[in-house]
């Protein structure tokens, strides 16, 4: 098998898998339908793709062409349906589908015909590669067409987007570009263009990114954790994805080439690894520039040594000089990242243009003008501006070890630790840079390459010294409880191959890599396989030999899970008498539970009876049942009575029996209290209640009774929880009375006087204007008053909506730099730029913010101050909260009133000024931010300032208003 056909067994075999998932999830789900039939078709590609290339009957290749080809004539149609589907947005597309169905139903029939694939030829390396007819340049202008929109509509999709939904439609997006990239590099061979399809394998990169976003975002409304499938894929490409590469390098490789190769993927995985430890870091992220750059350059190395065209030669030589021209450039910035707080960007940008100039000299012959031939294959060969590059090569990389010479001198006494990783970089680089003795062979001198040896001393100097010094802002903290299993797999999976691979050759007499590798992926999806047979064949035995345990078992376990998870009363009682109907059969149920208050055992659920005939009769919780309940702790069987006639039992609890229809009396006893019971009626088979059924019942009945006294507790708490609140609400309203007597008083103290006066006094204007402005402000200062108490007291629903928290807070310091610029007071804005949008009462927030940052305002004196407001973000218990922070440089809140602040009120100003004064209003922000399911935070020191820390949770929890209105309804006085 070679590379080609590989790659389209793993695209068949992985869109297969995700197909036959992503349609059992929901088979009636049209979004679920039309992805299934997409990956249907790529499947149906993949498949015929790797048996066309398989074979090397010529009539054969052209068959499984055109079969391969009735797949990718369906792609772009399914796609677009299942986008649609996605977007809800078919209506508006209907003809379009229309359109995209009947055009590829022509298509598929022209398949059959030379209009559409003309025949089969060898270009290239292929030997059976096709050649399209007049039909194939039609289809493949619609195929661009289709997915084109396709991709349009999911990027507009992505850009409208918001939360969840935008991740999804970022992942489709990016994955749909690289599936539909990879698989289009088949196209330019069809038309003689000389490239070849090695990006088919994108393929199944698309897949794994789709099962990514339905794991991780939920895509397609597929809420369950595949971690089995997701581990089943990490195995498998643990095993093929090795086993691909070596087999694509297998097909080139020399033993000249091998090594730069090596090295390469050393460097590459190194600065991987450095850059995404700390992206951000400038640092970091320019180290592994250079590492990119190094590893261009090796590769390179690898690919000309290992081609025997010219052309590719030619091709690869210049490949050599894409990554090494930057080299010097990566190197300056990371050195001036390193040693100095403050780089000059200048030079390091004059440093890329050079490098780009470079580039650009690359078509030319100026940089690279041809190849040598030497024994271990092409090298290229050196053009006229090739000394010049050399030039700026040694004196920028002279330059930047410089640079990292007077860092290490500067810190040398300052910061030993600090020089100490300096130089071992500097080292570790002059090592490297060693590694250019390998441009002497681009003028002709003969002697093999030995720069990649510089180049991996140099990694792996780099790399000690991030172990020893953590150095690039790494330190490597190895966990052995997550190493030891992933060495002990790739352990147990290199014993398998190499078993594998020995069985091979004494059978065979030959070594097979590829099919090792391929028998022990089957052989690890046949063992899930196997065991999901052997789990399903107990299954049957069981039901076939078992049943009746089997089924009491499974009972018991979904009961016992279920009582676990609920504490309301009323589904917790319907749910146990249904459990127990649906499994025994009986035809009657009911469900008795304790009621304190009445003294008796009331009806709580039931089934086949008639409710209010049961309710009517008197269960008193001193009766001859419960008692006998109480006393005996057991299943009361009405026949065994009966049939025992024991003179100690009294003769009403028979005839109570009779009278409840029971046949069976299940006592539910906790903590030595008969809760309730649970009568059961005869069965619908007319058979009788077994010793395994009675043992059933005894178990479920002691569930049933904790299960019911948790919820019991639990509801009793709820109405403590009302009783609590309706207390602290009378409490608030005796507070309220008392502080509205003391505010009022001196409000109606002026307009009593000037009552009075001002008959006296009608012909003063002088006191007629000034006393009758005061007593205007009263009266409103007498309204603003009753209206906050009427905002105290009515209950408040927050009408939660998805908002941007830093766009609220910036609107209310908007309202307030008007009054905060009258005062000279400074505001300190800082607005975290990652806040996540919240739940919340714009309205209520606002409210909230406005009365703090007036409050910090009237704080500070006329003179000046500063009002400092920041947003951040936190994190709670794995939850997301989001906090403001509003401070003042005021005369701040003496200690023994900070506990006072939130109490109804409670004020420091009398003033009778608009706004100050009522001791209300951090009352209202205490009940709005409880509302929210936050808190608040308070820092005071007298004479320093004042700052409030208000907390929120992104997604408060909610009740429904009805309930909350009601609970309103009964806690507050004042709302009644």
């Amino acid at each position: 098998m070679n590379v080609y056909a590989l790659s389209g067994l793993i695209n068949g075999l992985t869109a297969t898998a995700l197909g036959i998932f992503v349609y059992s999830r929901a088979p009636g789900d049209l979004r679920h339908r039309t992805y299934s039939l997409f990956c249907s078709g790529v499947a149906v590609w993949s498949y015929f793709y790797c048996a066309w290339h398989l074979t090397e009957s010529q009539d054969l290749a052209l068959a499984f062409v055109r079969l391969l080809m009735v797949g990718a004539i369906l792609l772009p149609v399914f796609y677009l349906h299942h986008v649609l589907a996605l977007l809800d947005a078919i209506t508006r597309h209907r003809r379009l589908l229309q359109a995209g169905y009947l055009a590829s139903g022509l298509f598929i029939l022209s398949d059959l015909t030379s209009w559409f694939v003309a025949g089969v030829g060898p270009k290239m390396s292929f030997p059976n590669w096709p050649t399209p007819g007049p039909v194939f340049h039609v289809y493949l202008a619609a195929f661009a067409a289709y997915a084109g929109y396709s991709i349009y509509l999911l990027a507009q999709a992505y850009r409208k987007g918001t939360g969840l939904q935008r991740n999804q439609y970022l992942y489709l997006l990016a994955a749909t570009l690289i599936g539909y990239g990879g698989g289009a590099t088949n196209f330019p061979l069809w038309y003689g263009i000389q490239i070849p399809p090695n990006w088919t394998i994108l393929v199944t990169v698309y897949t794994i990114m789709v099962a990514y976003a339905i794991v991780r975002f939920r895509l397609m409304d597929i809420t369950v954790v595949i971690h089995k499938g997701l581990a089943r894929g990490v195995l498998l490409a643990a095993i093929m994805v090795p086993v691909y590469l070596a087999l694509t390098v297998s097909q080139r490789a020399t033993v000249h080439s091998i090594p730069p190769l090596v090295v390469g993927s050393l460097v590459l995985a190194s600065g991987l690894w450095i850059a995404l430890k700390n992206p951000r870091s400038p640092i970091n992220l320019t180290f592994g520039l250079v590492c990119v750059g190094v590893f261009t350059w090796l590769f390179s190395f690898f690919m000309i040594y290992s081609t025997p065209d010219e052309a590719k030669a030619f091709f690869w030589g210049k490949m050599i000089y894409a990554g090494v021209v930057y080299i010097p450039a990566f190197f300056y910035h990371f050195c001036l990242s390193l040693v100095e707080s403050q780089a000059r960007t200048k030079l390091i940008v004059g440093n890329y243009l050079i490098g780009t100039a470079f580039l650009l000299l690359l078509p030319t012959p100026l940089l690279v003008n041809g190849h040598y031939s030497y024994f271990w294959g092409y090298y290229p060969k050196a053009g006229a501006a090739h000394p010049v590059f050399l030039l700026y090569f040694a004196v920028i990389g002279g330059l930047s070890l410089y640079k990292l010479y007077l860092g290490y001198k500067a810190k040398e006494d300052s910061s030993p630790l600090e020089a100490i990783r300096i130089k071992y970089v500097f080292w570790a680089f002059v090592l490297g840079y060693a590694a250019s003795l390998d441009f002497l062979q681009s003028y002709g001198i003969e002697f093999y390459p030995l720069g990649f040896i510089f180049v991996s001393l140099w990694v792996l100097l780099v790399t000690y010294a991030i172990v020893r010094y953590q150095i690039l802002n790494i330190s490597l903290m190895v966990s052995t409880t997550k190493v030891l299993p992933i060495a002990q797999t790739l352990a147990l999976l290199l014993v398998s191959y190499a078993g594998i691979l020995g069985l091979i050759r004494i059978f065979t007499g030959s070594t097979y890599h590829l099919l090792a590798g391929v028998l022990l992926a089957t052989a690890v999806m046949l063992a899930e396989l196997l065991g999901t047979v052997l789990k399903r064949t107990e299954r049957i035995v069981g039901r076939a030999l078992f049943k009746q345990r089997l089924d009491a078992y499974e009972t018991l376990s979904e009961f016992s899970k279920a009582m676990v998870t609920s504490l309301d009363l009323r589904a917790l009682t319907q749910e146990i008498v249904t459990t127990l109907v649906s499994v025994l059969g009986a035809k009657t149920a009911a469900l008795y539970l304790l009621d304190q208050e009445k003294g008796a055992y009331v009806l709580a659920s039931s089934h086949g009876i008639d409710p209010n005939a049961a309710a009517s009769q008197p269960m008193k919780a001193g009766g001859s049942l419960p008692h006998y309940l109480l006393c005996a702790q057991s299943i009361l069987i009405r026949e065994e009575l009966e049939e025992v006639g024991d003179p100690g039992t009294p003769r009403p609890l028979l005839h109570q029996l009779k009278a409840l229809n029971a046949e069976v009396c299940i006592p539910l006893i906790n903590k030595e209290r008969l809760i309730g019971f649970c009568n059961l009626g005869p069965r619908a088979r007319r058979q009788m209640y077994s010793d395994e059924d009675l043992g059933l019942l005894t178990t479920m009945g002691q569930n049933a009774a904790i299960a019911l006294d948790n919820a019991t507790l639990y509801q009793d708490l709820k109405r403590s929880e009302v009783l609590m609140r309706r207390t602290d609400r009378l409490r608030s309203l005796e507070t309220i009375a008392g502080g509205f007597a003391h505010e009022i008083r001196n409000p109606l103290t002026s307009i009593k006087t000037f009552v009075q006066l001002a008959p006296e006094r009608t012909n003063d204007p002088e006191f007629m204007g000034q006393f009758s402005k005061t007593v205007c402000d009263d009266v409103d200062r007498i309204e603003r008053l009753i209206q906050e108490i009427l905002d105290y007291a009515r209950y408040m629903e927050p009408k939660f909506m998805e908002e941007d928290f830093n766009e609220i807070v910036a609107s209310c310091l908007y309202f307030i730099e008007v009054k905060a610029d009258s005062k000279s007071i400074t505001i300190e804005k800082d607005l975290t730029s990652d806040l996540p949008r919240v739940m919340v009462d714009r309205q209520q927030i606002k409210q909230v913010l406005l009365n703090l940052l007036l409050n910090a305002l009237q704080a500070m004196p006329d003179s000046g101050g500063r009002l400092t407001v920041k947003t951040h973000r936190l994190t709670k218990s794995l939850d997301s909260w989001v906090q403001v922070e509003v401070g003042d440089t005021g005369h701040g809140i003496a200690a023994e009133d900070l506990d006072h602040i939130f109490d109804p009120f409670f004020t420091t100003k009398h003033e009778s000024v608009e706004r100050e004064g009522t001791g209300l209003g951090l009352t209202i922000v205490h009940q709005i931010v409880q509302e929210h399911h936050g808190y608040i935070e308070v820092h005071s020191t007298v004479g320093s300032g004042t700052t409030f820390y208000v907390n929120l949770p992104v997604t408060p929890l909610r009740r429904a208003p009805s309930s909350r209105q009601e609970e309103y309804e009964k806690t507050s006085p004042i709302g009644r």
